[in-house]
């Protein structure tokens, strides 16, 4: 167990201590326990995207199920499902068609041409929608910035695909269009998008664009080209527009031609398999475990994490030193990934979340429960966590599970041994009963 000199206390605290001058705040001010789960979230989403150590972690399943398989990159399992869940929840809504991966098997398969190449070219955009939300939620400004993506929660938001707010003052930060393409004549129906959309009015020419590589320089030559057209056409609303979006549109390139054209071929053939999940069960995820697959479902809120936070929040520690801790403290808590490390005994049986795009539970060790509570009351901290949207539970450890599962399996033998061993004495008995009463 690490130790560290408190300079606050002047004694030395462990892993499972919090400074008494941290929890005299915490009892005062309840939020910051949200706001430490909110940091710790994202540290931890951080530290996944932008590190292999699930994939490294992995091979410990492996080795706990006695295999030696390749497994699909946890990224672009977890990204593929996005993908799947968003088709679901916003082009396809109203038919269901992709409610679950046999339902989306069948429709595509007995689709018509137009159909099946329709859903190709929502899987292009889709998918360029979920890389930029992850995207967003892998940057360290993710701290005070939240993304989400507009399909889910409206349907009355014409140009707009995405928007990012401050996470405490909930103001807009930026609206954003997003765009993807396989070809030049892709692109530049996106370009002709992006102007529509500027002279109707529904993008303002201070949003910013997402596109492939080359749109910068391709939206460029369009604003230039078309501001003069308006000019001379005696447009000077749309020249204005033109003119304000050269000037304030941000323009931001994410994927490429063959990167979009590699992502569709392999959702498509996921598709035609029946593998298009848009949800992971708790069942799913174990039998993927098995497989060598993780899922990052969750992460742990340690007492090490929340004194981090403390201490950032008290200007002990910088922003940057308190990341890179809590990212590092959520996987010795027990970053959950199928039966990686816990058991995901509270998680309901629908939808889990996500490492970098969905929702994430918050797993609480027995150690940080005792602590919790003796800070604000029996089972208080859950409900706190709760009031933040957070889907909060205790964690078992899997190791431990399985040995009392094996202690519990010997018992079940041994008693099964005494019960053979008391039936054969009964059936001794009643053989000497038998003589007794024959002679």
């Amino acid at each position: 167990m690490m130790v560290q000199y408190c300079t606050r206390c002047k004694v030395i605290h462990n892993n499972n201590e919090i400074c008494p001058h941290y929890v005299k705040q915490l009892k005062e001010n309840p939020s910051l326990l949200a706001e430490a789960a909110n940091f710790t979230v994202v540290a931890g989403q951080y530290h996944l995207v932008t590190s292999q150590t699930l994939d490294t972690l992995s091979q410990g399943v492996n080795k706990l199920a006695g295999l030696n398989l390749a497994y699909e990159g946890t990224h672009q399992f977890t990204r593929d499902i996005q993908v799947f869940r968003q088709l679901n929840v916003d082009s396809f809504s109203r038919s269901g068609y992709f409610s679950n991966a046999k339902s989306a098997q069948s429709y595509f398969l007995n689709g018509t041409e137009n159909q099946q190449q329709n859903v190709l070219r929502k899987l292009n955009g889709t998918a360029q929608e979920i890389d930029w939300l992850r995207w967003k939620k892998g940057k360290l400004s993710s701290l005070l910035e939240k993304s989400k993506l507009l399909g889910e929660e409206t349907s009355n938001a014409p140009g707009i695909d995405g928007t990012s707010v401050n996470r405490f003052v909930k103001n807009r930060i930026e609206k954003v269009t997003i765009k993807a393409s396989v070809s030049d004549k892709g692109l530049g129906t996106n370009i002709k998008g992006v102007l529509k959309a500027l002279e109707k009015g529904t993008l303002d020419p201070k949003d910013t664009f997402l596109g492939i590589e080359g749109s910068s320089e391709a939206l460029a030559k369009a604003l230039d080209h078309n501001l003069k057209k308006a000019l001379d056409a005696g447009n000077t609303e749309y020249a204005k527009r033109l003119q304000q979006a050269k000037e304030y549109m941000k323009v931001k390139e994410l994927n490429n031609y063959d990167r979009v054209k590699h992502s569709t071929a392999r959702l498509e053939n996921k598709i035609k398999s029946g593998q298009a999940a848009v949800q992971v069960t708790v069942n799913d995820v174990a039998k993927k475990a098995c497989q060598g697959a993780i899922v990052g479902a969750a992460v742990s809120l340690t007492v090490s994490s929340i004194s981090n936070y403390m201490k950032f929040k008290n200007g002990d520690i910088t922003e940057e030193e308190a990341f890179v801790s809590i990212g590092k403290e959520t996987l010795k808590g027990g970053v959950v990934g199928g039966a990686m490390g816990a058991l995901t005994l509270f998680l309901p049986g629908g939808a889990l979340g996500f490492a970098a795009g969905m929702a994430v539970g918050i797993y609480i060790n027995a150690i940080s429960s005792n602590v919790l509570d003796e800070i604000f009351g029996e089972g208080a901290y859950g409900k706190i966590l709760d009031a933040s949207g957070y889907v909060c539970g205790m964690t078992v450890n899997l190791e431990s599970a399985l040995q009392k599962i094996e202690q519990n399996e010997k018992h079940l033998a041994g008693n099964i041994r005494k019960a053979k061993k008391t039936a054969a004495s009964v059936d001794e008995y009643f053989d000497e009963f038998d003589l007794i009463m024959k002679g």
